[in-house]
């Protein structure tokens, strides 16, 4: 049984929003070299702002 104040896993959504975000381009009909280019951004974005949120640990 969990007490009502304990600490929840933290739950990673950015897969999720990285996935929309790439699906709707393509929906959008963005040219593949976009989507790409759009994908690889937003992938190097992802990995600076957890890089740095793994510092304040």
């Amino acid at each position: 049984m969990s007490t009502p104040n304990a600490p929840q896993p933290q739950r990673r959504t950015w897969p999720y929003a990285l996935t929309a975000v790439t699906v709707l381009a393509i929906q959008q009909g963005w040219d593949a070299q976009q989507v790409i280019t759009l994908a690889v951004s937003l992938l190097v974005l992802i990995a600076l702002i957890t890089s740095a949120g793994q510092g304040s640990e």
